[in-house]
């Protein structure tokens, strides 16, 4: 016999209930049960659904501090190519005189541009592979911005285990 049988609070009083009570009674106390715990799910959801729906307007997101009238920036034409050992950018510049407000940097897998085609305009473009910190150059010729970045061969790799299936 173990210890907690002798102090368990429903012992015999759980078997009288369940002969004494009928099926409806439990069913009736189950429905409850679920119905309550969905209204409540219901009503947070829809509190939150509330929420989510004024922070995504048409499925963009919104930032609490621009207005309805907000003016889209407008995208950069770039046309991204890699060789071996380089990843070249392309950009049109109509006006040469644009490049004097421009600004160039580079993360080892973006490249940032800003002041084009506005001088508050900035752009983020991923690039197709690691590149090195040092070595990138520019060269503009026939309204073309072309930007020269090299690129980092990566030496580490770890190997994946792939299981036996016998």
């Amino acid at each position: 016999m173990f210890p907690f049988q002798s102090l368990f609070p429903f012992k015999d009083g759980i078997q009288k209930w369940l002969q004494q009570s009928h099926s409806t009674e439990i069913e009736k106390y189950v429905q409850d049960s679920i119905s309550k715990s969905i209204t409540n799910s219901m009503q947070m959801y829809g509190h939150h659904a509330e929420i989510l729906k004024k922070l995504f307007r048409n499925g963009e997101p919104t930032s609490s501090h621009t207005s309805d009238h907000s003016i889209v920036a407008p995208t950069l034409d770039v046309n991204i190519f890699e060789s071996h050992d380089d990843i070249y950018l392309k950009i049109p510049v109509k006006d040469s005189s644009q490049l004097s407000q421009l600004k160039i940097f580079h993360t080892s897998n973006q490249a940032i541009i800003e002041g084009i085609p506005s001088p508050e305009d900035r752009h983020v473009i991923s690039l197709p592979s690691i590149v090195k910190k040092k070595g990138a150059s520019t060269n503009y010729k026939d309204g073309i911005l072309q930007i020269k970045i090299p690129k980092r061969i990566d030496f580490q790799y770890t190997e994946i285990d792939v299981p036996n299936i016998d």
